[in-house]
């Protein structure tokens, strides 16, 4: 499973506004809502922040990448969200969070799940990626960018 077969250009959010991590999550999860990927905002931002009282999921480096999983869904789907500013997230790192992958799995779909994970990690593992992410002008570029960079790896 690609990350193009989970993340939708409507979904990819160039200047997120939120200045603390719930702004950030809301925001994130109303770019699903919008694309009609999810029915319930609130039962999927209770998620998120259920999954985030086990830890942050903010792992450094400037990204984090809360997730979640839910009984409302069918499939794997995903929102991503760029920071400016930067937003406290809680990070391992205390530094923080630039670059944000919100992704939600279906309940059963653990694999799926992890497997997703560890793609979008490996993904934003290389720093000259993660600088080219924040130099780019809107979203459009942005998702070209992590589509391209996605097939490459």
């Amino acid at each position: 499973m690609t990350i193009e077969e989970v993340l939708h250009e409507s979904c990819v959010i160039a200047d997120l506004q939120g200045e603390a991590k719930k702004d950030v999550l809301i925001e994130l999860v109303s770019a699903l809502k919008k694309a009609n990927l999810i029915k319930n905002e609130q039962e999927v931002v209770n998620v998120i922040f259920e999954r985030e009282k086990l830890g942050s999921t903010g792992i450094g480096d400037g990204v984090a990448i809360p997730h979640g999983k839910l009984k409302s869904i069918g499939k794997i789907i995903c929102a991503f969200g760029r920071s400016i500013k930067g937003v406290d997230f809680d990070s391992i790192d205390q530094k923080p969070a630039h670059i944000f992958f919100l992704l939600l799995a279906p309940e059963n779909s653990a694999s799926l799940h992890l497997k997703m994970l560890s793609r979008i990690s490996k993904l934003l593992r290389d720093p000259s990626f993660r600088k080219r992410l924040m130099e780019l002008d809107n979203a459009h570029d942005i998702y070209r960018s992590v589509v391209e960079e996605d097939r490459r790896i």
